[in-house]
């Protein structure tokens, strides 16, 4: 019973003690934590805007030459291919003309020879007085006239049984849509030449970015797989329609001179167009940007070993820096690594990088 009475007695002075202990764990303070952070420092400068892009190079059309034929005949030789590079007056194929083209010299050739004879038998008639000035006259038009059209055909080639063409420029073979042996009728298209130094570049443009592209808006060019050799130029023309391959908008770029160096045609290309620029911007790395689930930006100014929440307005993002609006100075650091882990009021401490 005396045994009982202790074990009723110690169990009261537990419970009463519980919440003197309960009061004392709550009042105890709750250890800071402090998060540790890196940081840059805010910059101002200016900087550009630019749509970066892809093309393909070609021969600019308005230097591209058809060789064709004037006369019907067959092609008997054809040295060159596609893609080969000729020197001015290098032959570049060789024709026989058609047997009526070759008729039609025959009979021109004749009328000269007619038109001379008869020039000079009216000359002596008209030694004779048995003909009239306007006679004469009249045989030396005839006789001029048939000159002029024997003359024509020489031109054309066909004075010889065969006719080499030449190359009128130092040129590239653009194109070579017939074959040896071929009979071509007049006016066919041998081959077409293109200006080495006289290039074109289409660009596609995602359409809803083309209002930012202007004709004189700078362009930087370089070959898909070489980004260290790039080249220098401007938009020639800016192309309101989408491409129905790419189903992007083309910006052409013509190129000229050395410009074309680095360059042959068929080539992709990757290029940066300007698009505008900013003039004393706010600059910061794009990862110091934290965004709420409405797409709200803010970074974390530190100031005074507290992180402060500042909104922004992202103006433009770049590969790795955006250009921002809101309450930031140049100078202010903000929070980089480890800004996701941190609120507004948080104690943090800067480290540096390793």
């Amino acid at each position: 019973m005396k045994q009982t009475r202790m074990l009723i007695w110690l169990m009261a002075v537990m419970l009463s003690a519980a919440p003197a202990m309960a009061e004392e764990e709550q009042a105890a303070p709750e250890e800071a934590v402090t998060h540790q952070v890196r940081a840059v420092t805010v910059t101002r400068q200016d900087v550009k805007e630019s749509l970066h892009a892809y093309g393909k190079v070609s021969f600019d059309d308005g230097w591209l030459q058809n060789i064709s034929l004037a006369y019907a005949g067959q092609l008997l030789s054809l040295p060159v291919v596609a893609g080969e590079a000729v020197a001015k007056d290098q032959m570049l194929a060789e024709m026989a003309a058609d047997p009526a083209a070759a008729a039609t010299y025959q009979q021109a050739d004749s009328a000269v020879h007619f038109a001379a004879a008869e020039v000079a038998r009216v000359r002596r008639l008209l030694a004779d007085q048995l003909a009239t000035r306007s006679q004469l006259a009249a045989a030396e038009k005839v006789l001029a006239d048939s000159q002029s059209q024997l003359q024509q055909l020489k031109q054309q080639g066909l004075g010889h049984g065969m006719m080499e063409i030449k190359a009128p420029f130092d040129a590239i073979v653009a194109a070579v849509p017939v074959q040896a042996g071929q009979r071509l009728a007049a006016g066919t298209t041998l081959m077409q030449l293109g200006n080495p130094d006289r290039l074109k570049v289409l660009l596609g443009v995602e359409a809803e970015d083309l209002h930012q592209v202007a004709v004189g808006s700078d362009v930087v060019i370089h070959p898909s797989m070489d980004a260290s050799v790039s080249v220098h130029a401007t938009v020639s023309k800016v192309l309101h329609a989408v491409n129905p391959q790419t189903r992007l908008a083309d910006v052409l770029v013509r190129l000229s001179g050395e410009q074309t160096m680095p360059f042959i045609p068929g080539m992709a290309v990757s290029a940066e167009i300007s698009a505008g620029s900013f003039h004393d911007a706010l600059l910061i790395p794009r990862q110091a940007l934290v965004y709420d689930a409405d797409s709200h930006a803010s970074v974390m100014v530190i100031r005074e070993g507290k992180a402060v929440k500042v909104a922004v307005e992202v103006a433009l993002e770049k590969e790795q820096d955006a250009v921002v609006r809101g309450a930031l100075e140049a100078g202010d650091q903000i929070a980089t690594i480890g800004v996701a882990e941190i609120e507004d009021g948080d104690a943090v401490e800067v480290v540096a990088a390793p």
